[in-house]
């Protein structure tokens, strides 16, 4: 069977806990990108419980995550596109741990105390950027460049904190290959990630979002992926002794590793010339140092132009 080439990228938004997968609507690689692009609006719910420590298995609760995305991009050129997207985060924490900010030394009389069992909700980071097709051909090279600034002054303290609120800088690439004889395709981004310090403590990682896909026909395709995320950071209990009241635990969401790697499965339909559906259900295969993620779903609906 014939299949037409298509832009499989795969869009990634890690913030804490709240993450994104994603691809982009079919298209024909020979046609010109000049003045053309995508709309996409996407949800994905998020289902947590215990945190995987340095002792093993954590019972402080669950946490439930319901994130809308919305993204742009544009090729600027038929080789350089830009990009810019920002999630609107609404989550709960309800377990045995509250983090309160009463409960500090000194007292944080400006921080509000978000891990009341009720819902929150706030803008997460702004991300913008650059890519610039290297390379293309049966296998795409596109290097990147992205910046993720915090919307506003949201909470960070807390199991309902929706980000880090800190500053981020991430450079890597992201590689397609469809063979040219074939119904399969498999995609590779890689990127590192330079993270604004707390308290002097270094939390740089790198990002891999790797996938194997195949066309079942014209309009819809099936694929399986993995998000790593693996870098520096602290660990939970050794590096926070008791009694756990000050700045430093304060800081702590700012400062721990939060490693993890994520395994799911996903359906994309091309559902005219325009529009295109993608959905995906994951779940996560190792934890170092975060809440522990059951299982995460996804839908997500782009617009070319």
């Amino acid at each position: 069977m014939a299949v037409c080439r298509r832009n499989l990228r795969a869009i990634t938004v890690v913030g804490g806990l709240s993450l994104l997968i994603f691809h982009a609507p079919p298209g024909s690689a020979e046609e010109e990108r000049k003045g053309h692009g995508h709309i996409s609006i996407g949800y994905q719910y998020i289902s947590a419980d215990g945190f995987e420590s340095s002792i093993g298995t954590l019972d402080v609760g669950t946490t439930d995550t319901h994130t809308l995305f919305f993204q742009l991009d544009y090729n600027v050129t038929d080789r350089l596109s830009l990009f810019v997207g920002l999630p609107l985060v609404r989550k709960r924490y309800q377990g045995p741990s509250p983090h309160s900010v009463a409960g500090l030394d000194p007292p944080n009389n400006t921080a509000p105390f978000i891990d009341d069992g009720s819902y929150h909700t706030d803008w997460q980071d702004v991300r913008f950027g650059a890519r610039y097709l290297a390379r293309s051909g049966a296998l795409e090279i596109e290097p990147y460049v992205g910046l993720e600034i915090p919307s506003n002054d949201y909470p960070f303290y807390g199991g309902a904190a929706v980000g880090q609120n800190v500053n981020k800088l991430d450079l890597g690439a992201h590689f397609t290959y469809v063979p040219p004889i074939s119904d399969a395709f498999y995609q590779l981004e890689i990127g590192y990630v330079f993270v604004e310090k707390t308290l002097g403590v270094n939390i740089d990682h790198w990002l891999v979002n790797g996938s194997a896909g195949y066309f079942f026909g014209p309009r819809l395709s099936g694929r399986v992926f993995f998000l790593l995320k693996k870098g520096n950071g602290l660990v939970f209990p050794d590096n926070f002794p008791l009694p756990r009241t000050g700045e430093r635990w304060y800081q702590h969401d700012r400062m721990v590793r939060h490693n993890f790697m994520n395994v799911g499965v996903g359906l994309d339909w091309a559902l005219n010339e325009k529009y295109a559906l993608s959905t995906s259900v994951m779940t996560m295969a190792w934890a170092e140092q975060v809440f522990i993620v059951d299982y995460a779903t996804s839908v997500t609906l782009t617009r070319s132009f």
